[in-house]
């Protein structure tokens, strides 16, 4: 694919990207998860614990099944103060799989609060009651139940019966492999079509998504990162077309005799705090830099990636694709799927870069204030700052930054 000339001396090339085609029809390759786009799966300790996808998380967590075959990992989320909610294929069906060829539980825990990569030991533990409330297999989903967990400290996630729609962005919060949490916000949309058939041996309809998961994420919140409540439940995907698969909540909850939508409270949701994220995070010349940020509707972002010399380039809004998905929030991203690319080229700076934007409606109108606000973004950067707010003459200006390396 040839890269187009540069574009306002970027630190990266601009280069376009030929349109995806249609799915193909599903052929065998069904598989629990998928990696979708080269694993962008984050941990999600990494991001501050006021972001909103971090305090949906505080109520997910890593469901320990341990059997008399050894031991599997399955990701759960509370629905109400003593309701889990899993994949079926989890519990029970760890004991049907003849590839495990378990034919007893020995326990079943739910591990909550497992944030910190290898500190699995400080997380709380609940005992979990290893017969379900409810499943089908069917709809791949079942209902357990917990006890003694202060849900002050692990709320419900919020369910929703609305309809998926087309590129609509996603969260998918879990543990793959049974690491601490992770959230998949890159490329993690609902995909064209939304819906559609389930693999040939599920049957029914189900969400079709492009978020990254790996085994372990089974038993996922899809999440809806507009309203902020649970759409799906993750449980599958094809490597043959590189598309997820969930079971839509709507399904679930008609299908349920003990879930129930939960209402909206406390008005209109709040947009989300400032989010960039980025991946990979290092490069070598050739390879393609992807970006997401997440803003505030009344905010016309301003991009910008700084070097190890400190030398400050900004990179075109045009450069990025623009998703409105909601009154409050809007996506600009940069990813392998968009018309656009970001590649490193040869006589880009090596070494530490830092990239972002910043966010005012009225702070950066000009070249001017755009200059005194990255000075005091540069010098809040080099104290290990990545995201806040600076003031300049017209008001405050709102940043949110992060790294990669050239190598």
């Amino acid at each position: 694919m040839a890269a187009a000339p540069r574009l306002l001396a970027l630190a990266t090339a601009v280069f376009f990207a030929a349109p995806l085609s249609a799915d193909p029809v599903l052929q065998a390759g069904i598989e629990n998860e998928v990696a979708v786009q080269g694993y962008n799966n984050e941990p999600i300790n990494t991001y501050s614990e006021n972001a909103d996808f971090r305090r949906l998380g505080r109520g997910v967590g890593m469901l320990r099944i341990v059997h008399d075959a050894g031991e599997n990992p399955c990701t759960a989320f509370l629905v109400d103060e003593k309701h889990l909610l899993t994949n079926h294929h989890c519990i029970p069906g760890v004991l049907e799989d003849p590839r495990i060829g378990a034919t007893e539980l020995r326990s079943l825990t739910w591990v909550a609060g497992f944030l910190e990569p290898g500190r699995a030991d400080e997380a709380q533990r609940f005992i979990v009651n290893p017969v379900p409330i409810e499943t089908s297999a069917e709809l791949d989903y079942t209902v357990l139940e917990v006890q003694g967990v202060p849900i002050d400290q692990f709320p419900p996630l919020p369910l929703t019966a609305s309809a998926a729609v087309e590129g609509m962005p996603y969260w998918i919060i879990g543990h793959p492999l049974g690491k601490s949490q992770h959230i998949s916000r890159e490329g993690c949309r609902a995909a064209r079509p939304a819906t559609g058939p389930a693999p040939e041996h599920q049957g029914g309809e189900r969400l079709r998504h492009t978020c990254d998961t790996l085994g372990g994420n089974s038993g996922s919140p899809i999440i809806d990162s507009s309203a902020r409540q649970v759409i799906g439940l993750h449980n599958s995907g094809d490597s043959n077309v590189g598309v997820n698969f969930g079971i839509p909540m709507a399904l679930i909850l008609a299908n349920s005799k003990v879930l129930k939508p939960t209402p909206l409270s406390g008005g209109a949701p709040k947009p989300p705090s400032l989010i960039m994220t980025l991946f990979p995070k290092e490069l070598e010349v050739g390879q393609e830099l992807s970006i997401v940020a997440d803003v505030p509707k009344a905010c016309t972002p301003a991009f910008v990636d700084i070097s190890p010399s400190r030398k400050l380039t900004p990179i075109p809004v045009e450069v990025f694709e623009k998703v409105d998905f909601s009154d409050i929030q809007t996506r600009y991203q940069v990813t392998a799927a968009s018309r656009y690319g970001l590649v490193v080229q040869e006589e880009d700076e090596k070494g530490p870069h830092w990239i972002g934007y910043l966010c005012s409606s009225t702070g950066v109108a000009d070249a001017a204030q755009l200059k005194s606000a990255l000075r005091q973004v540069v010098g809040a950067l080099g104290q290990g700052k990545m995201d806040g707010a600076v003031t300049v003459d017209t008001g405050t200006v709102n940043y949110s930054f992060n790294t990669y390396v050239i190598k």
